[in-house]
């Protein structure tokens, strides 16, 4: 790809900033990086090869989506770059690949090296790295446990991915109460990687010695969870892992947020978000694909949710700004917070933040213009305009909808 695009302005609209919006301003692009934000003026305008109109829509940072298998009907695995193009069409300008417990039936190091050589001159721009959700899971907590690997954590198993990834495992999810979990954590983190738990009964004191190891993250907050306590008097109850992650104010979470609230309900995301706030949280999809053996979807409009053949919720079929639109209708954020979970705060964990995840000066020009009803209308990666599909995509928020 050409290093170095040529610049534009977009005029006529509302930048989301990390503080507040800017009304009728402009962007500044240049050598594929944001070079000015300023009120939209004749003088803001000079000099500029290319000027887009954005006629009063929204101009966000990018996406940046750590927890995405595939994009609703192909997992990454199989077509890592037509894979990343749909997801960048759909406005994420960084993901991480995840992999899951479920798709680690063959050696690992060898389908990451496949991943990395299949990715093409979009795909290796937008794809950061690795996420492995898993196989130091509970298998009690999961829609896939009859397939796949789910084990304790083995350190020369571990140790031989960190090595052999080159650094491109950028975090790994694991339940905290197995054993040998503490030293895989301190293993990871040391490695570069972020650590979360998720799928996992942790108590709120093995959760706690798990963040003293390192543990940054509550992959997929209230979803896959459970707690082995029983309350010692009737009409109480025990707190679990997801009461000690509200509490703890240095950890961060996730959070599907799907129209009808089928991974959390719109109460929880409140409760959320009223704990966490908004530099705590992570907007994700979590989004599949489809299998062999996946029912047909039922008649009517397409759903936002993967069920499996069990009839379990197995992932979603959300888009990132699917996602934001739903979080917004349920907790009433205002926009720049909401682009703060959507983007900023992924990006920071990542250590992408001085790079990507909100517009600032000298930061790449990963955008997105967005209409009021938060629908993607064009996206740019580091300053490229990005191509629009010729065919719709089959998935539920589809792009330039």
């Amino acid at each position: 790809m050409n290093r170095h695009p040529p610049g534009f302005v977009v005029r006529h609209t509302r930048v989301v900033l990390p503080d507040r919006v800017l009304a009728d301003a402009c962007v500044r692009v240049e050598g594929g990086r944001i070079v000015a934000v300023e009120p939209d003026t004749p003088a803001s305008l000079a000099g500029s090869d290319r000027v887009i109109d954005a006629k009063g829509m929204l101009t966000a940072p990018g996406f940046v989506d750590v927890h995405c298998h595939g994009d609703s009907e192909r997992r990454f695995l199989d077509a890592p770059e037509s894979v990343a193009l749909a997801l960048l069409r759909q406005g994420t300008t960084t993901v991480l690949a995840t992999i899951s417990y479920a798709d680690m039936v063959a050696d690992l190091v060898e389908q990451l090296r496949h991943f990395d050589t299949a990715l093409g001159s979009w795909g290796s721009e937008v794809v950061a790295g690795f996420h492995l959700e898993g196989p130091y899971v509970n298998r009690k907590y999961g829609a896939q446990t009859t397939r796949g690997l789910i084990k304790a954590p083995d350190e020369p198993e571990y140790r031989a991915l960190l090595a052999a990834s080159g650094r491109r495992i950028k975090w790994w999810t694991c339940a905290p109460e197995l054993p040998g979990a503490l030293a895989f954590i301190r293993t990871a983190t040391a490695a570069g990687g972020v650590v979360g738990a998720g799928h996992s009964e942790a108590t709120p004191e093995e959760l706690a010695a798990a963040v003293a190891a390192g543990l940054k993250v509550a992959i997929h907050w209230s979803n896959a969870t459970g707690n082995p306590r029983a309350a010692r008097y009737l009409g109480t109850r025990c707190p679990g892992i997801d009461e000690a992650v509200l509490v703890d104010d240095t950890l961060s979470a996730e959070i599907i947020a799907d129209e009808n609230g089928l991974h959390v309900h719109p109460l929880m995301a409140r409760l959320l978000y009223k704990a966490k706030g908004p530099d705590r949280i992570l907007l994700i999809t979590d989004a599949a694909y489809r299998r062999a053996d996946d029912p047909p979807d039922p008649p009517g409009p397409p759903r936002d949710v993967s069920i499996d053949r069990d009839g379990n919720l197995a992932g979603s079929r959300l888009t990132m700004a699917g996602a934001a639109r739903n979080f917004r209708a349920a907790t009433g954020c205002p926009l720049p917070e909401l682009f703060r979970m959507a983007a900023t705060n992924a990006a920071r964990l990542l250590g992408l933040g001085a790079e990507t995840g909100s517009i600032e000066l000298g930061k790449r020009a990963d955008l997105v213009i967005l209409d009021d009803a938060l629908k993607v209308q064009r996206v740019f990666l580091r300053g490229r305009e990005v191509p629009r599909e010729t065919a719709p995509h089959p998935s539920v928020n589809a792009p330039w909808s």
